[in-house]
């Protein structure tokens, strides 16, 4: 194509690919190199640890990509070519609609992020006061936190949740949907908890974040 582009992709962006009929579903970095006329276009060759992962003509392959303040986007694509010069690529053929990845789809990333939660209790005079407290997540999604804390919640509580993502800072109600004791030295409580009023820019700096740390890691083959 003229301007170097195929829907929202672009060259130089960077992507993840997985083998579409695989059980294993192995998630691995890639990147644009170029794109071509009739949907195809060449990607980096995907590498786990620095080993080349070879894919065969004609294997179908989902491509997932991340669009700045819009979501998680994927579609499939077949193999066309292998290259495997000074630098492993490979040929795509884009053979599927672009389908956005729905939240319940959103890959839970373990990581450690200080949080400050806010409860409203009434008292038996019928007021109300708020409880803060500082917990911290054991894993983030799109679509909510685990949360470590020691308030004993019950199921269907709404919190107030305040954390930082990239120096952005968000703020959300959240519903508890699970609670669980935890064995750690500073908590005794793990709870799953899913935003229930959330801006949609705060939710996508969210799964941008996520997207970033995993490629991190795959790059680093620590994944």
């Amino acid at each position: 194509m003229a301007d170097k582009e195929m829907g929202t992709l672009k060259i130089g962006d960077k992507i993840e690919i997985y083998k579409k009929y695989s059980s294993e579903k192995e998630i691995y970095p890639s990147k644009i190199l170029d794109i071509l006329e009739d949907n195809k276009f060449v990607i980096s060759g995907p590498m786990k640890k620095h080993n080349l992962i070879f894919l065969h003509n004609d294997e179908i392959v989902t491509v997932v990509s991340l669009i700045e303040n819009k979501g998680r986007y994927e579609f499939d694509a077949k193999v066309i070519s292998r290259y495997l010069d000074k630098v492993y690529k490979v040929k795509l053929q884009k053979i599927s609609e672009i389908r956005k990845i729905q939240l319940r789809e959103y890959y839970r990333f373990n990581i450690s992020i200080p949080v400050i939660k806010r409860f409203t209790v009434k008292k038996e005079t019928l007021e109300e006061s708020i409880i803060e407290e500082e917990c911290r997540t054991k894993d983030i999604s799109g679509g909510g936190l685990r949360l470590l804390t020691n308030y004993a919640h019950n199921i269907g509580d709404i919190i107030e949740c305040e954390f930082k993502i990239e120096g952005r800072i968000i703020i959300s109600k959240a519903k508890i949907i699970r609670v669980e004791p935890v064995d750690t030295f500073e908590y005794k409580y793990g709870m799953g908890i899913q935003f229930i009023d959330i801006n949609e820019r705060d939710r996508d700096a969210i799964v941008k974040f996520i997207f970033t740390k995993e490629r991190e890691l795959r790059e680093k083959g620590l994944i």
